[in-house]
């Protein structure tokens, strides 16, 4: 038990995480000022935010998959049998990012003006800016995620939420179009 929560401090240093997992490059643009990604982005605006805010799962279950997992690796490096993985072996589910982002917006379908809309969801701060900042996406000026036709839609987070990508900036929410578009393509064939 003492080694757990002696792991649980030590892997909220992001530079124990990236000592294994190489991720140099990705490193550097967590602690970058400017931010270049969505990941440093999150850690500008709270720096407490690094690797395992993401990556060490949500939910106590999926934690300690987590730490078997880490723990399995720990292993076959030490036996020198290790291969960094090509791809994340623990996807991250909506669960991991709602740890934040819940909810997504917290203004109701608009029935008044827009700007009256837009006036109620800039508040600094606010997840519900989203339903203001969300000029360079949707139809009309509307974030996806305030369209409520797409309430019964499943897609994950992370489909159009890449966060070590570096194919779109801050002023579009760190949101990759091509990404976002061949999602939107799948119920919007005629885009």
């Amino acid at each position: 038990m003492l080694f757990l929560v002696a792991l649980a401090a030590k892997e909220r240093d992001n530079r124990f995480c990236v000592s294994c997992h190489l991720h140099d490059e990705k490193f550097g643009r967590l602690i970058a000022a400017p931010p270049s990604d969505l990941a440093g982005q999150h850690h500008r605006k709270d720096a407490a935010v690094g690797c395992i805010a993401c990556h060490g799962g949500a939910d106590p279950a999926m934690r300690l998959t987590v730490w078997a997992v880490a723990g399995f690796d720990t292993l076959k490096f030490l036996a020198g049998a290790y291969r960094e993985p090509t791809q994340m072996r623990l996807p991250l589910r909506d669960a991991e990012c709602r740890q934040c982002h819940t909810p997504i917006l917290r203004v109701s379908r608009p029935t008044g003006a827009a700007s009256e809309t837009r006036a109620r969801a800039a508040r600094p701060g606010d997840e519900s800016a989203f339903a203001a900042e969300a000029a360079t996406e949707g139809r009309g000026g509307t974030s996806y995620h305030a369209i409520r036709e797409h309430d019964p839609v499943r897609v994950a987070c992370v489909r159009c939420h890449t966060t070590h990508t570096t194919d779109s900036d801050a002023g579009h929410r760190f949101i990759s179009r091509d990404s976002v578009v061949r999602v939107c393509r799948e119920c919007h064939t005629e885009m």
